[in-house]
């Protein structure tokens, strides 16, 4: 019979995550959560989970051309996801079946930008070995968001790197392929532009050359980012990507910052944010639940067209 969190945690973590849960910001959340989600489904009668579940993913398709891109990694495929927010309307199947999605993309290199969890990691342990199990030739990596540093972030950490997945937090790492090397970078959370900046520059300044990609769980990390020539970043904090008008699905509302989801430039380098697979609200209004996968190459600045 399987153990309870109380039972495997040490005592001085189980006190650190009882203390964080008592906190303002983890009773603010929770609050949010049981309103505008539990309630909210529970009036609906489950619908709104029905409906979310219902939602069929889809694997997305861009090519970029960027002209820092490492020549050794033309051509890399990255499977990007974020955004899963598991828990009462993101259950565990349904976030099983979108690992299944990444994992058949048989991409070179697989990108998780944040949030895994909506609220606790309770459970979330079947999620994160379904993850680790997709071990790409360049590794499967991933960085913290918002809502994964509402409960236990250590406690996550742990459970990813103790499965084999990397977790970059405010950190790079060096790949190799092809007699060339491509640095690769991840942030954790930031909650707004200034702290993002500091991450990114922190970063940076340690990195010991040129890094060539970014994850960061919020998209407002890619104005500095460029400014220190990173090539590109990836991105979720689906505030923008959840709702859309219908025949202009690529029009979807930002709401906590000025980046909707799809690609963005400055000065040749570029930003992908993505719809992400779950839902940060109760309602996903013409924008399908995504996995993309990013070919990367080496020439003259082009990114798709909008749309």
């Amino acid at each position: 019979m399987a153990s309870s969190p109380e039972e495997t945690t040490p005592p001085d973590r189980q006190e650190q995550i009882d203390a964080r849960r008592r906190n303002g910001k983890y009773r603010r959340a929770s609050l949010r959560h049981r309103i505008v989600a539990v309630a909210a489904n529970t009036i609906a009668r489950g619908e709104l989970t029905r409906r979310h579940v219902a939602q069929p993913m889809v694997v997305r398709h861009h090519e970029c051309v960027l002209p820092e891109w490492p020549a050794a990694f033309d051509g890399v495929r990255i499977a990007h996801y974020s955004d899963l927010h598991m828990g009462s309307l993101l259950p565990l199947e349904r976030g099983l079946e979108a690992i299944e999605l990444v994992r058949r993309t048989e991409a070179d290199l697989v990108a998780f930008t944040g949030d895994l969890v909506d609220l606790d990691i309770d459970g979330v342990e079947p999620l994160v070995e379904a993850m680790a199990s997709i071990r790409p030739s360049l590794g499967h990596h991933l960085v913290l968001g918002n809502h994964d540093h509402l409960d236990d972030p250590r406690g996550l950490v742990d459970l990813a790197r103790e499965a084999g997945l990397s977790v970059l937090q405010d950190e790079s790492v060096a790949l190799q392929h092809g007699g060339g090397a491509l640095r690769l970078a991840g942030i954790d959370w930031g909650r707004g532009a200034k702290e993002c900046r500091v991450r990114v520059d922190s970063v940076c300044n340690r990195a010991g050359g040129p890094i060539h990609l970014l994850l960061a769980h919020n998209p407002q990390a890619f104005p500095e980012a460029s400014r220190r020539g990173v090539c590109l970043t990836l991105s979720g904090h689906t505030h923008g990507g959840q709702v859309a008008r219908r025949k202009r699905p690529d029009h979807n509302l930002a709401i906590a910052h000025r980046f909707r989801s799809g690609f963005y430039a400055r000065d040749e380098r570029a930003l992908f944010v993505t719809k992400g697979l779950g839902a940060w609200f109760p309602l996903r209004l013409h924008c399908d639940p995504e996995v993309v996968v990013l070919t990367v190459r080496r020439g003259s600045f082009a990114l798709p067209p909008a749309g």
